[in-house]
Order: C-alpha cells, then structure tokens, then sequence
C-alpha cells in the first residue's frame, strides 16, 4: 500500500471570534502578511513562501454563543504533501483503511492547492495538500478577495474528484449554479 510520506507541517485554520481583529494581530504583532481574503469571514495568512501557513475563519453567531474558552478552535492541520499523484495515492490508502474522509480531493482558488480533508481517531481534521503558490520576490502576488458564493473558490475542479459528499453549503453552491435564473 502507498503511504504518504509529508515533507512539512504546512497550515493551520483557526476559527475565530473577530476574523477583523484576529488578522489585525496576527499581522501588527506576529509580522504574518495576507495573501487572500474569502468575502469578509476568511483570511489567509502566511510567514514565508506558502501562499498561506495560517487562515483565519470567523465563527457564526451560534458557534461564538456556544463556544467555550477550554474548546478547541482549530478546523484542521494540515501536512504537504510532494504533488498531485501523491494526493491520488494517499486517497487510495485512506478508502482502504476505511478512513472517513471529511472533504475532497480537490484544489482551492485561494492557495491554488489541492486538498484531501480527514479524521484522526479523535475526529480531528487533518488536511494532506500538494502544489500550493510560493509567493516571494521573484513570485510576487497581489491579495485578493475570493467570493465565497462560488464554488471555485472552494474547488476549481467543481467537486469533479470528490470521492465523499461534499460539505452541505457546498452542495447549495452547486445547485444555485445549476438553476437557471428566473
């Protein structure tokens, strides 16, 4: 059986009470600069090179009203992976050892990267990805703002090599794109 083999801790989503007040730290007081924002509830982060190593993502109203301070907030970890066939095997061997998937194969728009989202024995999301954008002095990047109504900032292949079913506010997305206007 291929098994992956991760060449670095990549990123973290950390979910957030003030996605506003959380970046203005992380950028004043960390020194991280943003790469990306997904209309007005994500943003990502980055120290180096990697398109992104952290992303913030604001919480809903019910989650802040139901979070506690002992509570984890973070959405997934994630570990590169070398390309996209490693990505391919990987989820080979998670079907095979009857890992649940929670989300992918896929590639996001913010990032470029693809993506394969799943659980630890915990239920922890853990997030394999390949082929993230460098962003450096001889790859520079303008910042922009990702519209979170449209399912290629979520998945630029349209859910094409999911192998679960997709999160159920992607699967609206999917269906508004299929409906014709009235």
């Amino acid at each position: 059986m291929d098994r992956p083999r991760p060449t670095k801790l990549g990123h973290l989503v950390l979910k957030v009470r003030d996605v506003h007040v959380s970046v203005k730290f992380y950028v004043e007081v960390v020194g991280l600069q943003v790469s990306d924002w997904i209309d007005d509830h994500m943003v990502f982060l980055r120290a180096g090179a990697d398109h992104h190593d952290l992303a913030l993502l604001q919480m809903t109203p019910a989650e802040i009203a139901q979070s506690l301070t002992t509570q984890s907030r973070v959405e997934h970890f994630s570990y590169q992976l070398r390309n996209v066939d490693e990505m391919r095997a990987a989820v080979r061997m998670l079907r095979e050892l009857n890992i649940p998937i929670d989300r992918g194969f896929g590639k996001h728009g913010p990032g470029d990267n693809t993506f394969l989202v799943f659980n630890d024995p915990d239920g922890n999301n853990v997030e394999f990805y390949s082929d993230m954008i460098q962003i450096d002095a001889a790859h520079p990047y303008t910042p922009r703002v990702w519209p979170g109504g449209e399912i290629e900032t979520f998945d630029q292949w349209r859910l094409s090599e999911f192998v679960v079913a997709p999160p159920e506010r992607i699967a609206r997305l999917l269906e508004t794109a299929k409906t014709p206007d009235a």
